[in-house]
């Protein structure tokens, strides 16, 4: 059955990060999800078993109806035909409206843009097109979502949209919670002056919420217009600031 909305991650937890809470909130309003981990994460912390284990967990909060492992190979991630294709075949297996995707256009570096992170965003960018084209060497029929989105928005960039995602907030940071070897692994101990990765999406979550007046929310990027029949209906829910 297809889904509405299909979120890809360049490993077990990006996703998550990304935009667990849009969708978890879509989830509710009776929309068909899906994450597909690109990697499974087998350069960091703990084994791909264990990290698939975290992630069904996570998916299992989520509500989601598919969740997938391409496994290309942590740290090793290619734009190539190959793996376009690969991605592609998926977007023709589950047919969604909605792709979501890692931002490709990042500082080269750790943290955002970690070779898996904007690689996987040109490659499921040029999947995006090569799925609906006849004559590509894809699994399945053609097909063209309706959309794709970016999430992991550089510092300084404009955001497209902002969701609302207040009401999913402690579900959504449940979800991450259970990447235990990413985020809480003993052998990875912390110092007690530095803030928790947890708090830092958080906080990201409370900035972009400050923006449109409520208290958690996740940014995305648009890079074609959207059409819209009603600006009005755009600020309807909008509150004033205090």
């Amino acid at each position: 059955m297809p889904v509405d909305i299909l979120a890809f991650g360049p490993h077990p937890d990006d996703a998550e990060i990304g935009c667990g809470g849009l969708l978890l909130k879509l989830k509710e309003k009776g929309r068909r999800t899906g994450i597909i981990d690109m990697t499974s994460g087998d350069m960091g912390w703990g084994t791909p078993e264990i990290r698939a284990e975290e992630g069904a967990k996570a998916g299992a909060i989520l509500k989601l109806d598919v969740r997938e492992c391409l496994d290309m190979g942590d740290c090793r991630v290619e734009d190539t035909f190959e793996n376009r294709v690969k991605v592609a075949s998926v977007i023709r297996r589950h047919r969604p409206e909605v792709i979501l995707s890692p931002y490709y256009d990042l500082p080269i570096g750790r943290g955002l843009g970690h070779n898996d992170h904007y690689k996987s965003g040109q490659i499921i960018s040029n999947a995006y097109n090569l799925a609906h084209l006849a004559k590509a060497p894809c699994e399945g029929e053609p097909f063209q979502a309706k959309a794709i989105f970016y999430y992991f928005i550089p510092p300084g960039t404009r955001p497209t949209f902002v969701v609302d995602i207040t009401a999913q907030a402690e579900q959504w940071l449940n979800a991450i919670d259970c990447h235990l070897t990413q985020f809480y692994h003993p052998d990875r101990p912390r110092p007690a002056n530095l803030p928790h990765p947890r708090d830092a999406f958080e906080s990201y979550a409370r900035y972009w919420g400050w923006q449109i007046g409520v208290k958690y929310a996740q940014a995305f990027i648009a890079t074609s217009p959207l059409k819209i029949d009603d600006p009005v209906s755009l600020v309807e829910s909008v509150q004033p600031r205090p």
